[in-house]
């Protein structure tokens, strides 16, 4: 695989990107999910776990208002928190990675479409706040991955509204999230903790790694 230039702004997805927890959010859902009347598998979880919780809620209960849909997302995501609190750990050679983009004074930051509650969860324990220029999280916007708006976004506060692909990086785990990273224009990186490489390259990603260690050794 060549040598991949360097970006001017790199941005984050979290869960899958920053920290391996896709299994965690599946046990979570799958807890509040089957208490609730919803799916009972993990493969049914699996099939619908992408966009904003709300939207989530639509395809495993059914039409659901937004405050019923706002209540089960709330019992999810202190599920989930509770059961990866114990366990929380960066995807291998993410630090080294961050060091080597802070070096070069090169801007991050995270977009996803966890909760504002999640992202700091993540951000704080990982001890991320010093390499951010500023994260956002779901509540930023309306429309979930594959619509790049939590990436756009993320654009705003470096005074951005697109970047020719070559001076963004977008760095991703699914394939809703690689979706969005093209819509905004960005060179996207698959990180391959949840999908394969045929799976992020079907849609759309530039380049797929293992983890961090590997994208480091790309850049040279």
């Amino acid at each position: 695989m060549k040598k991949l230039a360097l970006p001017a702004y790199v941005i984050f997805d979290m869960d899958g990107t920053l920290v391996d927890n896709y299994h965690v959010h599946i046990d979570a859902w799958l807890a509040v999910s089957t208490k609730y009347g919803g799916p009972t598998s993990r493969e049914a979880i699996i099939e619908d776990l992408h966009g904003t919780n709300f939207e989530i809620c639509q395809k495993y209960f059914g039409p659901t208002s937004e405050e019923d849909a706002e209540r089960i997302a709330e019992e999810k995501e202190t599920k989930y928190r509770e059961l990866y609190a114990p366990h929380i750990e960066p995807v291998k050679g993410l630090m080294a990675f961050l060091d080597h983009l802070k070096d070069m004074s090169i801007p991050m930051a995270v977009g996803t479409m966890g909760t504002k509650e999640n992202a700091r969860f993540v951000i704080e324990a990982l001890g991320l706040l010093p390499y951010l220029s500023h994260w956002r999280s779901a509540e930023c916007v309306e429309r979930g991955k594959p619509h790049p708006d939590i990436f756009l976004e993320c654009l705003k506060p470096w005074g951005l509204l697109h970047l020719e692909p070559n001076r963004l990086w977008v760095i991703e785990d699914t394939s809703s999230g690689v979706a969005a990273g093209k819509a905004c224009g960005a060179t996207v990186i698959g990180i391959r903790t949840s999908k394969t490489d045929e799976e992020l390259r079907s849609a759309g990603a530039d380049c797929t790694v293992g983890d961090y260690d590997e994208l480091l050794k790309l850049m040279g």
